[in-house]
């Protein structure tokens, strides 16, 4: 269990790493490549638009197929985007970019369940640790990503960036020998589809049950959308306030470490007092962090609240994550729901962050994700009153 936590963790790195490399050139090469300027970032719209549509599909192909294919997709996705990338800026084509950037979302899709093949055949006791120690892979990919856009932009001098690109070829075949290196699932040793899980049947009343999945995408979508959004706005507030970029940079540094770093033990934090209690700390956590970005919005201010808002990302994240592990009922079903609704919100906070900086600003921004925080909180609460309740009907069914 141990050596397969770690090769996902691995494999988690370089995911999140070629994630990374896209965010940072894809604004660039696009202002570049399209044909009018406010269309610059329509490839990282392409690619997140893609990681919705797919995410579902590819959770229920993996109950059909096995895991593995999938990801092994996902490789090919990665390199094929690498090769799209480079081409399109020989090219100058805009529209090979954007298919280059949507194969892309194809990768994010099967990539992101890593965290939940890693789980897979654990007692759920075990889930939240090992969920979390794969999601450390992301404070890897959080310096060398930036690293490895910079260095690689002229490693081919008359085509910029064209090596960022093809640098996801060797990230793919890196995460290639990666996925050789792990156990097969039993679909694929077998050579059949894999068996369908057997859950109690429950009645057509008992839509109490679901109260969990929505406390859980509710935590981690939320989570993401709101931590995109204000990590995004932080940049634009301290260029406003006329901070140096390095600076800026090591704000943004020191969000990534404590979104990441709080891996390394929240996993026995979960299992220790429950993934339902860790959601509640963060909560209150990110509500702490945005008050201080309110009322402290100088410089030290923004860099407390963005660490404040990494750890609460942190615990709603990995939090929600355990929640969906550990619940009754078809799990490729639950985890492809969960995906894409937090591929949905990441998207939307992502692209809403710059519009709603200068038409509402900063502190005002803060405001509205506190207000949109308070719904999930409320539901996790009404779902703590439930859960005696949920309880008793789970083993009445069990019994009967």
């Amino acid at each position: 269990m141990r050596m397969q936590t770690w090769l996902y963790s691995a494999a988690q790195a370089l995911s999140l790493t070629s994630a990374v490399i896209t965010v940072s050139i894809s604004p660039i090469v696009g202002k570049a490549l399209a044909p009018l300027p406010s269309l610059s970032t329509l490839s990282y719209g392409v690619q997140f638009a893609a990681v919705i549509v797919c995410s579902y599909l590819l959770s229920m192909s993996m109950k059909r197929f096995g895991r593995r294919p999938i990801f092994f997709l996902g490789t090919f996705a990665l390199a094929l985007g690498g090769i799209l990338g480079a081409w399109s800026i020989v090219q100058h084509s805009f529209y090979i970019n954007l298919a280059a950037h949507a194969s892309f979302g194809v990768t994010i899709s099967a990539f992101a369940f890593f965290r939940f093949a890693a789980t897979d055949g654990l007692q759920d006791k075990d889930k939240a640790k090992v969920l979390s120690l794969v999601t450390l892979g992301g404070i890897v990919a959080a310096f060398i990503g930036p690293v490895i856009a910079q260095h690689s932009r002229l490693l081919i001098e008359q085509y910029a960036f064209s090596g960022s690109y093809l640098v996801f070829t060797v990230i793919a075949a890196l995460v290639f020998l990666l996925l050789l290196a792990l156990p097969a699932d039993k679909s694929e040793a077998s050579g059949q589809p894999q068996a369908k899980e057997t859950q109690p049947s429950l009645p057509a009343n008992a839509k109490v049950l679901s109260l969990p999945l929505f406390v859980a995408i509710y935590s981690s979508g939320f989570g993401f959308m709101l931590m995109a959004l204000l990590m995004m706005q932080s940049s634009l507030k301290m260029d406003a306030m006329g901070v140096a970029f390095a600076d800026i940079m090591f704000v943004i540094q020191c969000h990534v470490i404590a979104m990441f770093l709080p891996s390394l033990f929240m996993g026995r934090i979960i299992a220790a007092i429950g993934a339902q209690t860790v959601i509640f700390g963060g909560y209150l956590t990110m509500f702490v962090a945005m008050l201080v970005a309110i009322y402290a919005s100088g410089y030290q201010g923004v860099l407390i609240a963005l660490i404040g808002i990494g750890v609460g990302w942190n615990m709603l994240y990995v939090g929600g994550s355990a929640m969906v592990a550990t619940l009754p009922g078809d799990a490729h079903k639950l985890q492809g729901i969960n995906e894409s609704a937090v591929a949905f919100l990441n998207t939307i906070g992502a692209l809403s962050a710059g519009a709603l900086f200068h038409a509402i600003g900063w502190e005002n921004s803060n405001w509205l994700a506190m207000s949109l925080l308070t719904p999930g909180l409320l539901l996790l609460v009404f779902s703590r009153f439930s859960k005696v309740k949920n309880q008793r009907l789970v083993a009445g069914l069990v019994k009967s």
